[in-house]
């Protein structure tokens, strides 16, 4: 068939029909068809027919990317899995690395609270060794002990 449905869509925006009223344009149209015998009848049979195989090719890509998303899926779940059993080993290991981390930390506390206590006890004998009246120059108990300890030396 010389004249399908698509040479008529091509007709219709060709150049030599723009600036035509919807009406000339298909008058035109139709007296193309015409002078070269085509019957209109085939052409819309013609465009049945791929209005058809565009309808059948768009229900099996439907179908193949139902298929393709159902595929996919299913591989995700696996993915999960495998995920959710690797974090079921890694958890375990990863709470009694923080439970020592806290164990540490409190430990540290324990002795910065030690310490605290120690240098209160040092400061309170050290303050006892040192003359009553004795120029500290607004220096720390540890610096007028240390500048004490040196003159004695």
């Amino acid at each position: 068939m010389p004249y399908t449905i698509l040479k008529v869509s091509e007709m219709l925006n060709s150049p030599h029909l723009a600036g035509m009223t919807p009406d000339a344009r298909r008058c035109a149209l139709l007296m193309a068809i015409e002078a070269a015998g085509v019957e209109v009848e085939d052409l819309l049979q013609d465009a049945v027919v791929r209005q058809r195989a565009l309808s059948d090719f768009a229900e099996a890509a439907q179908l193949a990317l139902e298929r393709f998303e159902a595929v996919k899926a299913e591989e995700n779940r696996g993915i999960q899995a495998d995920l959710d059993r690797l974090t079921g080993q890694f958890m375990p290991r990863i709470q009694v690395n923080l439970d020592e981390v806290a164990r540490q930390q409190d430990s540290f506390r324990a002795w910065q609270k030690w310490k605290q206590q120690e240098a209160q006890r040092i400061t309170d004998a050290a303050t006892s060794c040192v003359p009553p009246g004795a120029p500290t120059n607004g220096l720390s108990m540890i610096a007028v002990l240390e500048r004490a300890s040196q003159s004695r030396r």
